[in-house]
């Protein structure tokens, strides 16, 4: 019998509302030493992802670009400072840096089965949902602790 994600998944989840602005998404992070929580609507219902990647995208140095307006080509530069991008960042809405199209699992799924979804979208971390309703979490981690956990048992079963 498969172990399924209900079984190593955390139940203690953070989340934010998605009126919630990213002043309170660090704070939540930096607080829990985590890397990623779910957003939720006024219904309970996940309706996107922000991690520490995305805001890291926000504050990071962007390339110059490349804009072609058809009748001429321009390009942009990023000259705004890290200091400005950081005030600019604690008061923005939390869902113009996250993540919408939403990857979950499911609490019933196999271990194996979260494993692919973590490893094939290069995330570390999922909601876990249960007829819709976010139950849960899942990240490498718990899977790494699960495959180490499984390998000692077997060490001593022998």
């Amino acid at each position: 019998m498969n172990a399924k994600v209900r079984e190593i998944m955390k139940t203690d989840v953070y989340t934010v509302t998605d009126e919630a602005n990213i002043g309170e998404v660090i704070r939540i992070l930096v607080d829990n030493q985590i890397n990623g929580v779910p957003i939720v609507d006024g219904k309970e219902k996940v309706v996107g992802f922000i991690s520490d990647g995305d805001i890291m995208k926000f504050v990071a140095k962007q390339n110059p670009r490349i804009i072609d307006m058809t009748s001429f080509i321009t390009v942009w530069y990023d000259t705004e400072s890290f200091e400005k991008k950081m005030d600019d960042l604690m008061d923005l809405n939390v869902m113009e840096l996250a993540t919408t199209k939403l990857v979950s699992v499911e609490a019933d799924y196999d271990i194996d089965e979260a494993a692919k979804v973590l490893g094939d979208k290069k995330i570390k971390k999922v909601p876990v949902l249960e007829n819709g309703k976010l139950v849960g979490v899942i990240t490498r981690s718990d899977i790494l602790r699960y495959i180490l956990g499984r390998s000692l048992q077997h060490k001593e079963e022998k």
